[in-house]
C-alpha cells in the first residue's frame, strides 16, 4: 500500500488534509499523524525538506492559506521549479482551509446546527471565512458549539473548542467532493491528489 504524508500549517489544514487523502486516494494510507507546523513562518523553511522527502521516500500533501494572496504567485515563490517536486503537493485554500470547510454546505450546517441558507455559494469570495464561522457557531442551536467554538470574553475570537469541534467535523463529516462542487481551488486540489495514483 503506497503511504503519503500530511503537512499543514495549522491543526484545521492538517485534518483537511488526512480527509482529502481518504476521499481522493482511499487505497493509500497516511504516512503517520499529519504534521501540523503552527504556522506558515514555520511551514515554508521546512518546505526544502519535504521536497526532498516526496523524491527520495514517498509523496507529501502540504495544506496552507494564501490569506488573500494568490495561489500562483505564492507556489511559484515557495518552489521557483515545480518540475522538481512532483511528489510534493502543495495545496493552497484560497482564502483559508475555513473556507473549503465552509464549502461542504450541507455539512458545515448540520455540524454548526445552523440553517443552510447561512452559508455561502461561494466559499472562495468569501474575505473572512473565519470570522464567518464565528459569527454562524454564536447563532447556533447547540450549546456547547456556541460555548466552545466562541470565546466568551470576545464574539470575534475562537473559543477553546474551536479547533476541536472543526478538526472533529472534518473528520467525521467533511465531504471533500461535494465542498469542491462551490471551492474551485478546492476542485484543483481534489483533481491534483487524485492524480498521484497515476504517478506512482
Amino acid at each position: 500500500m503506497t503511504r503519503i504524508l500530511v503537512v499543514g500549517e495549522d491543526a484545521l489544514c492538517c485534518a483537511l488534509g488526512e480527509r482529502l487523502v481518504t476521499s481522493c486516494l482511499p487505497c493509500w494510507k497516511l504516512a503517520g499523524p499529519a504534521i501540523d507546523t503552527r504556522g506558515i513562518t514555520k511551514l515554508l523553511p521546512a518546505l526544502p525538506r519535504y521536497a526532498q522527502q516526496a523524491r527520495h521516500v514517498q509523496p507529501v500533501l502540504c495544506i496552507a492559506d494564501t490569506d488573500g494572496q494568490c495561489a500562483v504567485d505564492l507556489r511559484a515563490r515557495w518552489l521557483p521549479v515545480p518540475t522538481e517536486h512532483r511528489m510534493l503537493l502543495l495545496r493552497l485554500a484560497v482564502t483559508e482551509a475555513k473556507s473549503w470547510l465552509i464549502a461542504d454546505r450541507e455539512g458545515a450546517a448540520q455540524a454548526l446546527a445552523i440553517p443552510l441558507t447561512r452559508l455561502p455559494h461561494r466559499p472562495d469570495e468569501e474575505p473572512d471565512p473565519k470570522g464567518l464561522i464565528l459569527t454562524l457557531a454564536a447563532r447556533s442551536k447547540k450549546r456547547a458549539i456556541r460555548e466552545e467554538v466562541v470565546s466568551s470574553g470576545d464574539p470575534n475570537r475562537p473559543g477553546s473548542g474551536y479547533n476541536l469541534h472543526l478538526s472533529g467535523f472534518v473528520r467525521s463529516y467533511w465531504d471533500a467532493r461535494r465542498a469542491a462542487l462551490v471551492s474551485p481551488s478546492l476542485a484543483r486540489a481534489v483533481k491534483r491528489i487524485g492524480e498521484l495514483k497515476a504517478m506512482t
